[in-house]
């Protein structure tokens, strides 16, 4: 009895994501995790370009990343704004050697499905940024300026000495085998578009 109900919510979606909705911001409508696929770990094609909403500092037009390759696990990028650097696992970006614990829970991750819940703390692999991190996968439909995809939502929670310290949720398009949308928030902070958060203009390839 649960599809239905799904497909009912997807279908109110769809109505509200149309040429006359009013509020024209990205969402996701979510999926019950039993209809969600699985997905493995995957980058995407070399030369894929990704433009977002937001300006490169130094060209002032939307920022761009373009696909460079796959390094084992890293999805290698060149963006305008940052030049070229890695996306661990496709969900992290600039990882380094203080970052083993994040890493670890990127790798664990994977295959992506719905419902998954994994977590690390400075005592279980060490060094860590953070006394404890959580990521929270879900799936759905998510519209963005590019326009409908289906997205996993992985809604990352870092804390610190037990309280939530700040919050970055990615939208991972499984057709795209990148992210759609970023969007880091802080408790008791107002968040928009500009900086680190950023959404899909446009897909292209050079």
């Amino acid at each position: 009895m649960k599809a239905p109900g799904s497909l009912f919510l997807i279908s109110a979606g769809l109505i509200a994501m149309g040429a006359g909705c009013i509020d024209q911001g990205a969402f996701l409508i979510p999926i019950p995790a039993a209809f969600a696929p699985v997905t493995k770990f995957g980058c995407p094609d070399a030369g894929t370009i990704f433009t977002y909403n937001v300006p490169a500092w130094n060209t002032n037009r939307p920022n761009r990343m373009v696909a460079i390759e796959q390094d084992q696990f890293n999805c290698r990028i060149r963006s305008d704004a940052q030049g070229i650097y890695d996306w661990f696992g496709g969900l992290g970006a600039h990882l380094d050697d203080s970052d083993v614990a994040e890493k670890q829970l990127v790798s664990d991750l994977w295959p992506l499905s719905s419902g998954s819940i994994r977590r690390t703390s400075k005592y279980d692999l060490p060094p860590s940024r953070y006394g404890e991190i959580e990521y929270v996968v879900s799936y759905g439909l998510a519209r963005v300026p590019a326009g409908l995809f289906w997205a996993y939502k992985i809604r990352k929670d870092y804390y610190w000495q037990h309280k939530l310290y700040r919050t970055t949720t990615l939208w991972w398009s499984p057709s795209l085998r990148w992210t759609i949308r970023q969007w880091p928030e802080e408790p008791g902070k107002v968040s928009q578009v500009g900086g680190f958060n950023w959404e899909l203009l446009s897909v292209s390839s050079e």
